[in-house]
């Protein structure tokens, strides 16, 4: 059984009398453990998939499918607990609290869950550890540079234990340098075990990944397998 299974999923916008049609049939299953970069121009839908797939936006068409539970049927408090314990998310402006610590902002994800103090800061202290942040536990997220505000991401995005990683542009905000540690960082998780799903614009990044989704105009254009998966570097 497949992680994600899509089967012809749009989604339209509606204004008034305008509707403008983000995604036009998407079908698609992706596998526990695969790393997938979903490419495409500007306006091709990418983002709304992502959002799609990992519970912030809802589609208007077709049928989705996690982890065999028909998305559509779920409850608003199913959906906001498939969030909380299945999905973690790295955006490109890194969305931290400026003036919170490290440990403050992956701690956030565990505030509404059931665990113990001792439980969320053991899963804390093990996240930072994970993306080498030790040395800046307490430092406020505002002292740090761009590549270290986006490993405390992906240290909050860890820290609920998900199924799922979405990162969308992780690299967007980065140097060539800094961006091929992230690249690196997402690429080393993966071989961990993790699925992980990337939106990205850039073709270096997207050769981390183990398959490429192309979409173009609301479709998904092409899905292939990367036989070549990259590390060591990457150029913008």
């Amino acid at each position: 059984m497949s992680l994600f299974d899509l089967k012809n999923v749009s989604r339209d916008y509606v204004n008034g009398e305008v509707v403008t049609r983000a995604l036009r049939g998407v079908t698609l299953d992706i596998e526990e453990g695969e790393f997938v970069a979903i490419m495409g121009p500007s306006g091709s839908g990418k983002s709304t998939l992502m959002h799609i797939m990992g519970f912030l936006d809802v589609h208007t068409g077709g049928n989705y499918m996690f982890d065999g539970r028909d998305v559509a049927k779920l409850s608003e408090t199913e959906l906001a607990r498939l969030r909380q314990d299945k999905v973690g998310f790295v955006f490109q402006a890194f969305n931290l609290l400026a003036k919170s610590t490290v440990a403050q902002n992956v701690m956030l994800p565990l505030v509404y869950g059931s665990l113990s103090g001792a439980e969320r800061k053991e899963r804390v202290a093990n996240a930072i550890k994970a993306v080498d942040m030790e040395h800046r536990r307490n430092h406020y997220s505002n002292q740090l540079s761009g590549g270290e505000k986006q490993r405390v991401a992906v240290a909050r995005a860890l820290s609920n234990n998900p199924s799922v990683i979405f990162a969308d542009e992780p690299t967007g905000n980065l140097d060539t340098k800094t961006g091929t540690q992230i690249l690196e960082l997402l690429a080393g998780l993966h071989e961990q075990g993790h699925t992980i799903v990337m939106v990205t614009h850039e073709e270096e990044a997207a050769e981390y990944a183990s398959r490429i989704l192309r979409l173009r105009d609301g479709q998904l254009e092409s899905d292939t397998r990367n036989g070549h998966q990259r590390r060591g570097g990457y150029k913008k």
